[in-house]
């Protein structure tokens, strides 16, 4: 009795693709069936001869999801740290179902590869300094990239007094030197060029006493 009248299907050819050497091309019944990447091809022991049910092709092809997005996870983390949230929202926009997209989310959160905490101190410390953003600036940032409130309050309270000063004062004696007008005048705008900034109003205050005595 052959393997189609028992309602069997076999694994007849395997190739690697031309343009992915991770990647391969799995035939079933001399018929193209699917692609897997080599992980999965190793994990479910797919090989010419082996016969396969229709059961273990979806687990298969579950499996080949789930890796799949994991991959784009890690390549979309490659360039540069994200937030839990926009992994969620890169997965979600490529068609990833959300019991897939948590899965990952959560395995990616296992292997510290998406750390809201570490990610909160990184870019408060990151933005003060290069950026000149102050605290409020940064709040607002952290929180509409998905950051909890805990993690966010914890950032920003890791960040040194004269730290935020020094970086509040090196853009606003710019912009001290590039307004024109009274003092009085001066004074206004570079405030409120800072408190825009998100500095806070005693920081600000101490950056124009700076500004004041350098001046004087």
């Amino acid at each position: 009795m052959n393997g189609d009248m028992m309602g069997e299907s076999v694994i007849t050819k395997i190739e690697v693709q031309k343009n992915n050497k991770h990647r391969y091309n799995i035939y079933v019944d001399e018929a193209y069936a699917f692609s897997v990447h080599e992980d999965i091809m190793i994990k479910h022991r797919l090989q010419k001869g082996k016969p396969i049910s229709a059961d273990e092709r979806r687990g298969v092809l579950s499996d080949e999801e789930r890796n799949d997005a994991y991959l784009k996870a890690v390549r979309f983390l490659g360039t540069r740290p994200r937030t839990n949230k926009e992994v969620r929202q890169k997965l979600h926009a490529a068609g990833y179902e959300e019991a897939v997209i948590d899965e990952t989310v959560r395995r990616l959160e296992t292997e510290r590869y998406v750390d809201d905490r570490d990610f909160a101190k990184q870019w408060v410390e990151q933005r003060l300094r290069s950026q000149h953003k102050g605290k409020a600036y940064l709040r607002q940032e952290l929180l509409h990239k998905g950051v909890g409130r805990e993690h966010v309050q914890e950032a920003l309270q890791g960040i040194d007094w004269e730290d935020e000063v020094s970086s509040a004062f090196e853009i606003g004696a710019k912009k001290w030197r590039q307004t024109s007008g009274e003092p009085f005048e001066k004074k206004r705008k570079t405030a409120a060029f800072l408190l825009r900034r998100g500095f806070s109003n005693d920081v600000v205050q101490q950056v124009l006493h700076k500004i004041n005595d350098i001046n004087n």
